[in-house]
C-alpha cells in the first residue's frame, strides 16, 4: 500500500512538474497567470514569482495588476528575499496608496527590513533603514491593527543599535584608549539616555575616566581625578546594580586616596 502511495505521489509529481514546464516555456499567457495563481495558492512561491515575472509586464495596465502585484511581492516575502520583496511592496504602495491592502504591504516592507537587520556586530545600514520604514508606517497608519507588533520590532531594533554603540565604545576601552572611550561613552549616554545599557555605560565611562586619571602625567592628574570622581557619584545616582558598584567603589577609592595624597604633596611643597 505504501509502495502504491509512493509512486501515485511520483506520477503527480513528475505530472506537475511538466505542467509548469510546458506553460513556463510556452507563449500562452493566460495560462501563465492561472498557473501562477494556482502555485500561489498552492504554497509554491519559487514557481509563482517565475510565471508572476513573465506576466508582469502584459498585465501591468490591468485592473488585475494590482492583485497580482502584491501576491507577486508576497511570493518573493515568503522565499525570504528580503530586498526584492521590499521593493516590491514599495512599487506596489506608490501604485496603489489608496488600496485596502497599501497598509499590510506597508507592513511587510518594515517586515523585510527587519529580516535584513543583521546581528549588533555587524553593519547596521538595514537597521537604521527598518527604524526609518517603522517611523514612515507609524506616521501613515497611526491606528494600524499591526501598530503593537511594529512598536515591538521598533523597540527591538533600536536595543539592537544600543548595543552596537554601546560596544564601540567598549572597544576603545579594552585597547586602553581611554579618552576615546570617554568620548563615545558620552555620546552614548546623549544619543541613547534610556538606554537599557545606561549603566553599564555610565560605569564604563567611570572606569575609562579612572583609568586616565591613574596614568596620566601629573601636570593633569588632578584635573582627571576630579573629572572621574564626578563620573563616580553620575554613576553611584543612577546604578542599581550593586555588583557594579561594588567595583566602582574599589576604583574610586584608589582615585580619592590619588587625589588626596596629591593635594597633601601640594601642600607640602608650599
Amino acid at each position: 500500500m505504501k509502495k502504491l502511495i509512493f509512486i501515485l505521489a511520483g506520477i503527480l509529481l513528475l505530472s506537475s512538474c511538466g505542467e509548469f514546464q510546458k506553460v513556463y516555456n510556452g507563449n500562452d499567457l493566460q495560462a501563465k497567470y492561472k498557473l501562477a495563481w494556482k502555485m500561489y495558492e498552492a504554497g509554491k512561491y519559487h514557481k509563482a514569482d517565475q510565471l508572476f515575472e513573465q506576466v508582469d509586464k502584459f498585465y501591468k495596465h490591468k485592473p488585475v495588476y494590482q492583485r497580482l502585484l502584491f501576491a507577486h511581492a508576497m511570493s518573493l516575502y515568503k522565499m525570504k528575499y528580503w530586498q526584492s520583496a521590499g521593493e516590491k511592496f514599495r512599487k506596489f504602495t506608490r501604485l496603489y496608496p489608496e488600496s485596502s491592502k497599501a497598509e499590510e504591504a506597508d507592513f511587510y516592507i518594515v517586515k523585510a527590513y527587519e529580516a535584513l537587520s543583521p546581528v549588533y556586530s555587524q553593519d547596521q545600514s538595514y537597521t537604521v533603514r527598518a527604524i526609518e520604514e517603522i517611523n514612515s508606517f507609524l506616521k501613515k497608519h497611526p491606528y494600524s491593527k499591526y501598530k503593537d507588533e511594529v512598536n515591538a520590532i521598533n523597540e527591538k531594533l533600536q536595543r539592537k543599535l544600543e548595543r552596537k554603540y554601546f560596544e564601540i565604545a567598549k572597544m576603545y576601552y579594552d585597547l586602553d584608549r581611554y579618552k576615546a572611550a570617554i568620548r563615545a561613552f558620552n555620546n552614548y549616554l546623549v544619543d541613547y539616555p534610556g538606554s537599557y545599557l545606561k549603566e553599564k555605560a555610565l560605569f564604563y565611562r567611570f572606569k575609562a575616566a579612572g583609568d586616565l586619571a591613574l596614568n596620566s602625567v601629573e601636570s593633569k592628574k588632578a584635573e582627571r581625578l576630579r573629572t572621574a570622581i564626578q563620573y563616580y557619584q553620575n554613576f553611584v545616582q543612577k546604578s542599581k546594580d550593586d555588583e557594579l558598584k561594588t567595583k566602582a567603589k574599589k576604583l574610586y577609592d584608589k582615585l580619592q586616596k590619588a587625589l588626596n595624597d596629591k593635594q597633601a604633596n601640594e601642600v607640602s611643597t608650599k
